[in-house]
């Protein structure tokens, strides 16, 4: 019996599922995106959509970011807003990330991808993606998009000093979480008015 070219191209892509490699990873690494963000509890649901429905992008760009910034431990969530903000900014910016993703090297210094990066014409996103991490901003002027103020990395060299500045005394967002329990004074204990209640009684 001859080979059926049909067959053969079906079994190569289908799997017995109905539906292609390429499909099936895709949409593996999108519910592994979504999996990872149900963590940040303060992204939007465009930012969340934007990372899971393009989830091999958003993955090349978080490796990129690590690479271009020298921080392994930069935040998932910071990163699809990030993201978000780039890719509803500037149509052809998946193309870049994947073109500048392919020029990502094991134990690459941040100084040689930016030559890499500039070498191939991708100087410009390099720094846009650097000032969006360090400023927590995306854009420039009046275009530009309030991304994250209290993670931008400019301020962890002196995190461990210093408060991000802001008008809140102890930090960004400082009025949103519940108030610190107060010291109560001796004469607003509870077990003194309990015991003067008691005592009340048992005179009556």
């Amino acid at each position: 019996m001859e080979n059926d070219p049909s067959i053969l191209a079906s079994n190569n892509t289908e799997n017995g599922t109905g539906f292609s490699r390429r499909e099936l990873l895709k949409g593996l690494t999108s519910a592994m995106v979504a999996t990872t963000l149900l963590g940040f509890p303060f992204l939007s649901q465009a930012e969340k959509q934007t990372a899971t429905q393009s989830p091999v992008i958003f993955g090349q760009f978080y490796l990129v970011s690590q690479a271009i910034t020298e921080h392994k431990n930069i935040s998932e969530g910071t990163s699809a807003q990030i993201f978000n903000a780039f890719f509803r900014s500037q149509p052809d910016f998946p193309a870049q990330v994947s073109k500048l993703h392919a020029l990502v090297k094991p134990g690459q210094a941040a100084k040689d991808l930016q030559k890499a990066a500039q070498q191939n014409g991708l100087g410009e996103l390099v720094t846009s993606i650097v000032t969006a991490w360090y400023t927590g901003t995306v854009g420039h002027g009046t275009d530009s998009i309030l991304v994250s103020y209290k993670d931008a990395l400019m301020y962890r060299p002196v995190s461990d000093g210093l408060i991000v500045p802001t008008y809140c005394g102890n930090g960004p967002l400082y009025f949103t979480a519940a108030p610190p329990d107060a010291a109560m004074p001796e004469s607003m204990n509870a077990d003194r008015f309990t015991r003067t209640s008691e005592s009340d009684v048992s005179k009556a």
